[in-house]
């Protein structure tokens, strides 16, 4: 059994991989040298080793049997399944919640667009957009739907870094989450609804055509 310790450890180094990996440090098809890594970061094996299991279940790592770990090549048919799934989802998540949000929820979402302007760090603006989703989607009170579309967010990710598509259309995202927020407060469910799926059509058109 893992210590509470090692496990906090090994989420530090988690989200500083991952922080590394989204903001371009490292790039598509390449190795992750376990012995490298362990001496830049000033850890020990043992957590990067989990450290890197716990990416790859996020689908921004890929295990390669006992060799090690590398950053997965992305296809348009992987991102077409991801965007496919999530247009599924979280128009569920979202109906689910209606009903349920408060003003707190509202304010959560939009201190996440707020601090979303100006910011450079792909790795920062996937957190901020998943803190803005997640505020409108809580509410639903069904955490196995959160989780499954938490972890197709955070695969998408680097599907969006690599595309360059998460730093190069934050106006246009901008304006679809506050439309999209705008809708949730005046009650407005299928107005909400489409909103959010049409959100969700474009950053995947923008991914794979490239923005305007």
């Amino acid at each position: 059994m893992i210590s509470d310790t090692k496990k906090t450890q090994a989420q530090a180094i988690t989200e500083e991989i991952r922080a590394l990996i989204l903001n371009g440090t490292f790039h598509p098809g390449e190795p992750l040298r376990q012995e490298a890594l362990s001496e830049q970061l000033g850890v020990s094996r043992t957590p990067l080793r989990h450290a890197l299991q716990s990416l790859a279940e996020d689908g921004l790592v890929e295990m390669i049997g006992f060799k090690g770990a590398r950053i997965p090549l992305i296809d348009q048919a992987m991102t077409r399944d991801l965007f496919e799934m999530r247009l599924l989802l979280e128009p569920l998540a979202l109906r689910s919640a209606f009903g349920h949000h408060t003003k707190l929820d509202f304010a959560k979402a939009e201190m996440a667009l707020d601090a979303a302007e100006g910011e450079q760090k792909p790795s920062r603006l996937s957190e901020l957009n998943w803190e803005f989703h997640h505020a409108l989607y809580a509410p639903s009170n069904r955490p196995t739907l959160l989780n499954t579309i938490q972890q197709l967010n955070k695969a998408s990710a680097l599907a969006e870094v690599i595309a360059t598509s998460i730093v190069a259309r934050p106006e246009k995202s901008a304006a679809e989450h506050r439309g999209l927020l705008q809708a949730c407060r005046n009650g407005n469910e299928d107005d909400a609804v489409a909103a959010l799926s049409e959100h969700l059509r474009l950053a995947h058109h923008d991914m794979q055509n490239g923005t305007k």
